[in-house]
């Protein structure tokens, strides 16, 4: 069965860290990473970390964060 991910990023740009959930869910995380790492290569903003969740984990991590938990 193939799932779908929810990507977040993390860059960096002057100085401060950025967080964002892709505004699309993806089938292929490592394309997605290979997408990313080349379109933020030759931008001024960092591409710091790059995380592929599944609905489960991307829902357990939300509530571990947001103490729901």
């Amino acid at each position: 069965m193939l799932e779908a991910f929810i990507v977040t990023i993390w860059i960096e740009y002057n100085g401060k860290m950025y967080m964002k959930e892709a505004d699309s869910l993806t089938r292929n995380c490592k394309a997605a990473v290979e997408q990313l790492t080349n379109k933020f290569h030759k931008s001024p903003m960092k591409l710091v970390a790059v995380k592929c969740d599944t609905a489960q984990t991307y829902k357990d991590r939300k509530e571990y964060f947001n103490d729901k938990r």
